[in-house]
């Protein structure tokens, strides 16, 4: 399963209504939370110190998602944003290297023949989510907890898999918790009641560190 793109924002209003300073809410989600938290962006293996920007690596989503699911009484229906500034999203001439020496092999007979171009690569999605509706800056999309980064996305041509990016905001129809990724930061901010980050600060495929809900903190 997949998740399913949104045309209706309305899932949003609340964390847009909130009165903290997008600076917060961008970072570490709405105001009024009992507890928030930073999820760094490594594994935690001795001596691994490279941290991805803006990306949390499957392994981790996965355990994130494994701890916030047992925070929340409607894991199958939470909310997803995708910055849609990404290239590989758009598709055409930016990502075409990435199925210039994919697919079949030619034939011998017309190695020194002119080839034809490659077709363009497609977005990864289909117009109607391309040109639709944006929350600020990012697709917004619905489904399972469990189903956390898997968008749906085309594959790029010629058998090449899109992979995209996790996602810089998820949140349960409940409200329990609200997860952000920044696209140029090193950590996720999880905003939830102290139960939530007790678990989290116990987790040990995870690295995680408490913070306040303070511009001067971040």
């Amino acid at each position: 399963m997949t998740l399913i793109p949104l045309a209706d924002l309305t899932a949003a209003d609340w964390f847009l209504a909130d009165q903290a300073p997008l600076t917060l809410r961008s970072t570490l989600g709405p105001s009024g939370f009992d507890a928030y938290a930073r999820v760094l962006h490594a594994e935690q293996n001795p001596g691994d110190a490279e941290r991805d920007e803006g990306h949390l690596r499957d392994s981790l989503l996965r355990a994130l998602c494994d701890v916030l699911a047992r925070h929340t009484t409607t894991p199958d229906a939470c909310f997803f944003g995708l910055w849609e500034g990404y290239g590989d999203i758009h598709g055409g001439d930016a990502v075409g290297f990435l199925t210039t020496f994919s697919g079949p092999p030619r034939w011998p007979g017309r190695i020194f023949t002119q080839e034809k171009p490659p077709p363009p690569v497609p977005p990864a999605f289909p117009p109607h989510v391309m040109d639709g509706p944006l929350l600020g800056d990012q697709f917004l999309f619905a489904g399972r907890l469990a189903e956390a980064g898997h968008w749906g996305a085309a594959p790029y041509g010629q058998g090449v898999p899109r992979d995209i990016n996790s996602p810089n905001l998820m949140w349960p129809t409940d409200h329990a918790w609200f997860v952000t990724t920044n696209i140029e930061g090193t950590w996720t901010g999880v905003a939830g009641s102290d139960a939530l980050l007790t678990e989290l600060l116990a987790e040990p495929r995870l690295e995680v560190v408490r913070t306040r809900y303070d511009e001067a903190a971040l």
